[in-house]
């Protein structure tokens, strides 16, 4: 029998075992998902990978193709969205090993109070994520429209071209002061929010004016989503696109 490893999926706060009876285990080469105990309360998603497959030599090779990262991160995340209803949920960061079960459960009892202090804050929460874009071609549109007909002159051509790029600028504009303030009512209905500036301006140009997370009590998310109901309704004329996904593990509060 080749020699395993302990892969760590998540970290669950639960007063009973969590059960782990027919959760999908689709992550290549990994078997025997367990619950192990890490302190009160406190209990670690587990389970054995092949060390030929997952030591840093392999891990190094591995990460060089993207389809490969890819595969094994869909299967992990969905092992840790099985215990999402858990009281807490500390997600780990994809590719988590260890030695063995008993180094893994050392390793978080010796930073017992530091995971305390994570789970305090994010229990009973879960993320929403919110992506607000500018769709530039219905604005074009509502132009074209408006004008209607073939271009007859040159002088028409450039007016249209100048009414098209006024209103681009107008309405972008418009679209931006709109995504902030989406942003701050939002973030007065939860516990906690991250802004994500950095894949709104990925690129130059970018539509994606909105980008955020939300730190939400599950006992509010109805209220949540109820609230940016309420705000949506602005946001079609203004040219903004909603995108709502959730809820999720709270991976951008941890």
């Amino acid at each position: 029998m080749s020699p395993s490893l302990t892969y760590v999926f998540c970290l669950v706060r639960s007063a009973r075992r969590p059960s782990v009876r027919g959760v999908p285990v689709v992550l290549p080469g990994a078997e025997g998902l367990r619950a192990l105990e890490a302190g009160p309360s406190t209990w670690l998603i587990a389970s054995s990978v092949p060390q030929s497959e997952y030591s840093e030599s392999a891990l190094a090779s591995g990460l060089q193709d993207l389809d490969w990262v890819g595969r094994r991160a869909m299967a992990h995340e969905a092992v840790v969205e099985q215990f999402l209803s858990a009281a807490a949920l500390l997600p780990m960061q994809l590719f988590t090993l260890f030695t063995s079960d008993e180094r893994a459960v050392a390793h978080v009892k010796k930073d017992r109070r530091k995971i305390e202090r994570i789970l305090a804050r994010i229990e009973r929460q879960h993320e929403w994520g919110l992506r607000l874009t500018w769709d530039e071609k219905s604005a074009r549109g509502k132009v074209e429209s408006r004008r209607g007909g073939k271009i007859a002159s040159g002088v028409e051509y450039l007016s249209r071209k100048r009414e098209l790029l006024d209103v681009n600028r107008v309405q972008l504009t418009a679209a931006k002061a709109e995504a902030e303030r989406v942003y701050r009512a939002l973030s007065r209905e939860a516990t906690d929010a991250r802004r994500r500036t950095g894949l709104e301006q990925a690129a130059p140009g970018s539509r994606l004016l909105l980008d955020a997370a939300f730190l939400v009590p599950v006992t509010r998310a109805a209220s949540f989503r109820a609230a940016l109901r309420k705000q949506a309704r602005a946001l079609g004329s203004n040219g903004l696109v909603v995108s709502l996904t959730g809820p999720w593990p709270p991976y951008n509060f941890i």
